[in-house]
C-alpha cells in the first residue's frame, strides 16, 4: 500500500535491529541500526544462549553510548516470585548505567518500574498482545511511554486507530517471523519432554516442561508435521508455519502516520542475517524519507529479502535437527 504523497514525512523514526551477543550488536549498529534491543540474562523470552551477561550487557551499554545509539533492555518475562528480587535488582543497576528503555510484558514489574523509576522509559513488550485502542490506552496508563502492536494485526486501518487515538508511540515489527499464535501464548513447548523436578516456589515435585514463560521455544509450529482424518493422511508439510513478516510494502504507511519505531526480529539469528536485514531496512527508510516519489522496491531489495527467507528457513532445520539430535541422545541414555 503506498502513501499519500502529500503527508508529513517521519524523520524522527528509529530502526531497532536484534542483538543475540556482542558481535551482532556491534555488527547492526554498524550496519545502520538507531537502535538495538538485548536480552538479560534469565529475564527475557528468549533461549540463554542469545541472553546478555551482566558484565557483557555492561559493556553494551558503555559500547552503544559511545556511538550514540540506543539500547533497550528486554526484560519481558512473566517473573515468579523466585525471578522478582533479580529483576529489580537489574533495573536498578541498568537504570544507574544510563540504559535508554526497559521492554516489559508483565504489569505487576510495568508498574513496579513506573512507580519506583518514573524517568526510567518503558516499552509495552510484543508479549502483551495489544490489538486495539483500548489495549494500548491500558499500557500507556500503565506507565508504558512505548506500546510494540501485535504482529497479529494485520489490519492498516487498525494500526491507524491506535496511533492517532490511543495517545501513545507506537513500535512495530518491521521484519521477521512470526508465531502461529498471538506472541506469548503459545503452550506448545511448554509439553515438550516433560520431567518430574522441584517446585522451588511450590515446595513440591511436578512436571516441568520447557518454560515458555522465560523464552524458551521449540519452533514446534515451524517443524514438519502430520494432518490425519481418521485414519487417512490428508496432508504433511510445516502446515503451521506462517510466512515471513516483510514490511518493505507498507513502510511509506508506518512512515506516515508516525510510527517511532520500526524492529526487525532475530535476536537468535546469525550475524549475516541481522547485518543483511538492517542495511536492507536502513536503505528503505533514508530513501523513502528522502524522497517518497523514488521508494520502490527494487530487484535488488527482493532478492535480499529472499535471502533472509532462505536464512530464517535454515535456521529453524538446523534447530529442528538440533533438537531431534538431543531428543534421541536423551532416549538412549535412560
Amino acid at each position: 500500500m503506498m502513501a499519500d504523497k502529500h503527508k508529513h514525512k517521519n524523520k524522527t523514526v528509529e530502526l531497532m535491529c536484534p542483538a543475540g551477543n556482542l558481535e551482532t550488536a556491534k555488527l547492526a549498529i554498524d550496519s545502520g541500526a538507531d537502535a538495538i534491543y538485548a536480552g538479560v540474562t534469565n529475564l527475557s523470552m528468549r533461549p540463554k544462549r542469545v541472553e546478555f551477561s551482566d558484565d557483557d550487557f555492561n559493556t553494551l551499554i558503555e559500547y552503544t553510548q559511545h556511538r550514540g545509539k540506543k539500547l533497550y533492555a528486554t526484560m519481558n518475562i512473566c517473573p515468579k516470585p523466585s525471578d522478582v528480587d533479580n529483576f529489580k535488582r537489574r533495573v536498578a543497576e541498568i537504570y544507574e548505567q544510563g540504559v535508554d528503555a526497559v521492554i516489559v510484558s508483565d504489569v505487576g514489574m510495568m508498574s513496579w518500574i513506573h512507580q519506583n523509576y518514573p524517568k526510567l522509559p518503558i516499552h509495552a513488550s510484543i508479549m502483551t498482545s495489544i490489538v486495539n485502542v483500548e489495549s494500548a490506552k491500558f499500557y500507556h496508563d500503565l506507565g508504558a511511554r512505548v506500546v510494540l502492536v501485535s504482529r497479529s494485526l494485520d489490519d492498516l486501518k487498525g494500526l491507524k486507530e491506535i496511533r492517532e487515538e490511543a495517545g501513545v508511540d507506537i513500535e512495530l515489527f518491521v521484519h521477521g517471523g512470526i508465531c502461529y499464535m498471538f506472541d506469548g501464548y503459545c503452550y506448545m513447548s511448554s509439553y515438550w519432554r516433560q520431567e518430574w523436578g522441584y517446585d522451588g516456589d511450590m515446595g513440591a515435585m511436578r512436571l516441568f516442561g520447557q518454560n515458555n514463560t522465560k523464552g524458551e521455544c521449540h519452533l514446534i509450529c515451524k517443524r514438519e508435521c502430520g494432518l490425519r482424518k481418521g485414519d487417512n493422511q490428508v496432508a504433511t508439510g510445516r502446515l503451521m508455519r506462517r510466512h515471513d513478516d516483510v514490511g518493505l510494502k507498507n513502510l511509506p504507511f508506518y512512515l506516515d502516520i508516525g510510527v517511532k519505531i520500526l524492529k526487525i526480529e532475530g535476536r537468535a539469528m546469525p550475524a549475516y542475517y541481522i547485518e543483511e536485514a538492517t542495511k536492507l531496512y536502513r536503505r528503505a527508510i533514508d530513501l523513502y524519507q528522502g524522497d517518497p516519489e523514488k521508494y520502490i522496491i527494487s530487484d535488488e531489495w527482493s532478492a535480499v529479502v529472499e535471502r533472509l527467507i532462505e536464512a530464517r528457513w535454515e535456521y529453524e532445520r538446523r534447530w529442528d535437527i538440533q533438537r531431534q539430535t538431543q531428543e534421541w541422545e536423551r532416549q538412549t541414555a535412560t
